[in-house]
């Protein structure tokens, strides 16, 4: 009897398993694989990337499993960099000196225009090198610019290949949470620029290169709170008045050399709120005693002074708003060199300031006050939120620029109190991996004595690349342009208003 009633248990239990297998089955609905589009489901993950192999270690145990921490090896080399090229040809017009017989379109070679382009004209290439250890590292630079070869000479050896930096940066241990690095060498630096990487559309507020050492030292004083502290001096040395290629490299100039001391301090908070202060003085000595300065005056010695506050706001999926102002102040800076390249738009060292800015009336002395803003965002990375958009699928990408400065002080009465703005948009609609529509648009106007100096364009393009996340691009951009006469003075060869490139660069 009680075999029996084992024999009825036993059977019961087995009905029991296969019918809870069998509803199992009929509830059990395949899973819908995620796709990329907006409001898509996307599986739970488990922490370990799916094309992470489950490899042993090797025999005999000399090689450890993948994933597993290594030592990090005595030296290491890397080789990197760019090649690009653009070409742009512009739909002349007929020129206001024409006889009445003219006829025909002229087509320029590179296009005749003004203001800023969609692209970096010519043809180069780019090489980086870096060698060395956790502890020191050396990184060097090496261009090329292919232009064309009247270009290329004895008189201006800088358009063909050159260094572009050489230095070495030392990373000694952490002291706590205080970490130092020391650069040594010759190399560029920038600041104060309102894009998300530092840059920008319309590029940073200072812009220093030299030879010479920078320190930075970063502080975490709270898990929350970062404070970050950098100081530098550099030196652009020049050479004698008499040096018959005393111009031929761009970092010098005949009879004047250049020093440059800049300090900066920033906090921030939560890797969200930043503030940054930068400040920086370029003092110019010239020994010059046979030529006058590019102002045809007395050559003697001047300063050029920076001062910057930035603050920049970053949230996901939101994007990033920078902003950036302060003040520049020249004293007698036509001899200031190169130390500073960069400041309102490209600049060699003060000269380009004195004649945009500040006015070749005066003398080199003079104040502009500067304020830049933008913001980055991405559509796509709105529209998944909260779930993480990983750029494999369409996007709209946007940056937004813009930038104004007002001369407070000048000797030149043309330019005293004269005012100025740069506006620029950017965007990209990657509709697939392979292809992309791309919109550029800028703007800048500054006065003059000869009326408002204004340049307005429009850039629609196409753009073709390798995969959705590719840095490389070939990329067709009609441009429109429009122009005030102060700048399209000239009617005997009047800037060509329409313009088409071609182009692309290949990053490795």
């Amino acid at each position: 009897m009680v075999r029996l009633q084992y024999r009825y248990a036993s059977l019961v239990h087995v009905a029991l398993l296969l019918a809870a297998g069998a509803a199992g089955a009929e509830e059990a609905v395949p899973a819908v694989p995620a796709d990329s589009s907006p409001g898509s489901s996307v599986p739970p993950g488990l922490g370990l990337a799916p094309e992470a192999p489950p490899a042993p270690p090797a025999p005999g145990g000399r090689a450890p499993s993948f994933g597993a921490p290594t030592p990090a090896p005595a030296s290491s080399f890397r080789l990197g960099g760019r090649l690009f090229g653009w070409e742009a040809v512009g739909i002349g017009r007929t020129p206001g000196t024409a006889p009445e017989c003219y006829s025909g379109t002229a087509l320029h070679m590179p296009a005749l225009s003004n203001g800023r382009n969609p692209f970096w004209g010519g043809a180069g290439a780019t090489l980086n090198f870096q060698y060395g250890t956790s502890l020191v590292t050396a990184f060097a630079g090496y261009y090329i610019n292919m232009n064309r070869k009247e270009y290329q000479g004895y008189q201006n050896p800088g358009r063909g290949p050159a260094f572009g930096y050489a230095y070495l940066l030392v990373n000694p241990p952490s002291i706590g949470t205080l970490r130092l690095q020391f650069k040594v060498g010759g190399y560029s630096e920038v600041f104060a620029g309102p894009g998300q990487w530092g840059w920008g559309i319309y590029g940073p507020l200072m812009g220093l290169r030299g030879y010479g050492e920078t320190t930075y030292g970063d502080w975490n004083m709270t898990p929350d709170l970062h404070l970050s502290l950098t100081h530098g001096l550099l030196v652009v040395p020049g050479v004698s008045e008499d040096f018959a290629r005393g111009d031929a490299f761009g970092w010098i100039e005949r009879g004047v050399s250049s020093y440059v001391h800049h300090a900066h301090v920033g906090v921030d908070y939560k890797n969200q709120y930043f503030l940054k202060l930068h400040a920086a003085w370029d003092y110019g000595t010239d020994d010059r005693r046979h030529s006058n300065t590019f102002l045809n005056e007395t050559a003697r010695d001047g300063r050029m002074d920076t001062y910057l506050a930035e603050a920049r706001w970053q949230s996901d999926p939101w994007g990033q708003v920078g902003l950036s102002g302060g003040l520049y102040n020249f004293r007698h800076a036509t001899s200031v060199g190169d130390g500073v390249w960069w400041a309102i738009d490209w600049t060699q060292g003060a000269r380009e300031m004195i004649y945009k800015f500040v006015g070749t009336g005066s003398h080199g002395n003079g104040k502009v006050l500067v304020a830049s803003a933008e913001y980055d965002f991405s559509v796509s990375k709105i529209l998944w939120s909260p779930r993480n958009f990983t750029g494999a699928a369409p996007d709209i990408r946007v940056a937004i620029a813009g930038m104004i400065y007002k001369t407070v002080a000048s000797d030149d009465p043309y330019y005293n109190g004269a005012t100025g703005y740069f506006v620029g948009l950017e965007t990209e609609y990657r509709m697939t991996s392979l292809f992309s529509v791309t919109f550029q648009s800028y703007g800048e106007s500054r006065d003059t004595y000869a009326g408002p100096w204004q340049v307005y364009s429009l850039n629609p393009g196409i753009a073709f690349h390798s995969d959705w996340w590719s840095s490389d691009r070939i990329q067709l951009i009609y441009s429109r342009r429009f122009y005030s006469s102060a700048a399209d003075p000239n009617s005997a060869q009047p800037l060509d208003h329409h313009m088409i490139a071609l182009g692309g660069y290949i990053t490795f």
